[in-house]
């Protein structure tokens, strides 16, 4: 077993911040596109009932998951799929071809928005949803600390979460000075914390405004600085094909990315008022 250690810490952006909403976006970066299948890594918290991506708008190209750390969101899209996530829930959509969604808060919100991108073979793959319940969600306790595993493998423990990507999501909550240490067989992998600080040796430690990249190895160890800190462990297998980004559209091919925009616009991804 050889242990991963962290290789590179890429600065987050904190894409807004109003007093209301705050969002830190933590890929895409001008450095680094991808970690794993995930191309986006959206933070975001907000006081309010006004949320990102409560008014209506496409994705085509890639998978999207949610996951609620705190709150709740009411989704409806342009095929019909209407449902409820509150906190511990998670979300899988398949934009495929394309969809039109839209989220709205039932109450202050606190969660993830990460997005796949699907491999060339998938991208005109037709829309699919489905959410994930708390109790469906699998947790299991080690030294101290909580493990919930929503999708892929960590410590033989398998999370529901079906993606067409192959991917590993986890989120940990650790105490104060906890450590822990886990075997995640993905072959990219890093962090993102989303509440307190994680130690990350020689004084350092590392809080929302960074995303971690990991070694390869077999194994991670975690380390909570003085506070509880909480924090999600995310890749799998690369990206597969070219990754173009615009907008809400995440392509293979440039024709692709001009065929999203004719279709959302012709109204062939369906229609949501």
């Amino acid at each position: 077993m050889s242990i991963r250690s962290i290789t590179t810490i890429y600065a987050a952006d904190k894409a807004v911040d109003n007093g209301d909403i705050l969002l830190w976006r933590a890929l895409p970066l001008p450095q680094r596109y991808s970690l794993g299948p995930y191309v986006f890594i959206d933070h975001y918290s907000h006081k309010g009932l006004r949320g990102i991506g409560d008014r209506p708008h496409p994705h085509a190209g890639i998978e999207v998951i949610s996951y609620i750390i705190d709150g709740g969101v009411a989704h409806r899209d342009s095929f019909g799929f209407k449902d409820t996530i509150n906190a511990g829930d998670a979300q899988w959509i398949c934009a495929g071809k394309g969809i039109i969604h839209a989220e709205q808060p039932t109450a202050p919100r606190h969660g993830l928005q990460l997005w796949t991108s699907l491999p060339p073979s998938k991208k005109m793959l037709d829309p699919a949803y489905r959410s994930y319940r708390k109790e469906e969600i699998p947790v299991f306790e080690k030294d101290g600390a909580q493990i919930r595993v929503i999708a892929g493998t960590v410590d033989g423990v398998k999370g529901p979460l079906a993606t067409i990507t192959e991917n590993t999501f986890a989120y940990i909550s650790l105490p104060a000075h906890g450590q822990l240490r886990l075997t995640v067989p993905a072959q990219e992998l890093g962090i993102y914390v989303t509440k307190g600080k994680l130690a990350i040796g020689e004084g350092q430690t590392l809080g929302v405004e960074g995303l971690a990249i990991l070694s390869d190895g077999d194994e991670v160890v975690l380390q909570a600085a003085e506070e509880p800190v909480e924090l999600a462990l995310l890749g799998g297998e690369p990206a597969e094909g070219p990754i173009l980004f615009d907008g809400p559209f995440v392509m293979d091919t440039v024709e692709r990315l001009q065929q999203a925009y004719s279709d959302y616009h012709s109204g062939k991804m369906g229609t949501l008022q």
